[in-house]
């Protein structure tokens, strides 16, 4: 059960990479939800975003540029996802702007960015969390999602205390993502 809601996202994210019409579509799920996150933590052109958890079409990373014009690094431990998404980025001309990089959230040192976005499917979660918050950089800011309580099960989440203790929060309805939590680095 574990992982089902992650598995299917990613056969939908495969479509969309390769289909414009999907892409378009799919991409509408994200765009609310980036643009609060944006606004949650401020994020501003001359920010270096690390987006953990990329997949085969990484929505929220390409909005991301496209809301700030900031740089973004994508991360996926998956190499055919990190394939399938440099594809994208560079059949949208973005590659200047975005690059996508075969790794893992629990060994990248983070200290070179400013703002970290972790995906909801990102495994495991607490570890990848405090590996981040470890070695960023003082003022970084780190954006979480987590799921809906109902939906906890099909993530890879257990001790989901150590993500209450968050700088401010964008919450959502009628999504599997129930909050993006905003943690800074003091």
């Amino acid at each position: 059960m574990v992982k089902f809601i992650p598995k299917i996202t990613k056969s939908l994210e495969r479509l969309a990479a390769k289909n414009t019409s999907i892409y378009r579509t799919i991409s509408l799920y994200y765009k609310n939800v980036v643009k609060e996150e944006v606004a949650l933590a401020n994020i501003k052109s001359t920010d270096k975003v690390l987006c953990i958890g990329g997949g085969p079409c990484p929505f929220s990373a390409i909005l991301l540029h496209e809301y700030t014009q900031a740089h973004v690094t994508i991360i996926d431990n998956d190499i055919s996802c990190v394939q399938t998404s440099r594809d994208l980025i560079r059949r949208l001309g973005y590659e200047d702007y975005i690059d996508v990089l075969h790794s893992d959230g629990s060994n990248i040192s983070p200290k070179d960015y400013s703002v970290i976005h972790m995906a909801v499917q990102v495994c495991p979660m607490e570890q990848v969390f405090c590996h981040l918050k470890q070695g960023c950089k003082f003022g970084a800011k780190i954006l979480v999602r987590l799921p809906k309580k109902t939906l906890s099960n099909f993530y890879s989440i257990g001790d989901s205390s150590i993500f209450h203790n968050y700088c401010g929060m964008a919450s959502y309805t009628w999504r599997n993502i129930d909050r993006t939590a905003l943690f800074i680095k003091y």
